[in-house]
């Protein structure tokens, strides 16, 4: 797999609505990314290590969701 030395900016199919309805401009720097709308200047910063532990945050919880629904219908 590639290092991600140098920002890579992407246009993303999702849409926010900011101003009107517009698609969200991706960039990855390094271990960061940084989230705007088209056409806006102003950007959201997330670490890349702390979107991951989100995302197996969320990942458990609906599987503890889904444990205790299934112990419900027992």
């Amino acid at each position: 797999m590639t290092k991600s030395l140098r920002p890579v900016t992407r246009e993303t199919s999702a849409i926010v609505r900011d101003k009107g309805p517009r698609p969200v401009i991706v960039t990855v720097v390094g271990g960061v990314l940084e989230l705007r709308a088209k056409g806006l200047r102003s950007t959201e910063t997330l670490d890349l290590a702390w979107c991951y532990a989100a995302a197996v945050r969320q990942r458990l919880q609906l599987q503890k969701a889904e444990r205790a629904k299934a112990r419900r219908r027992r």
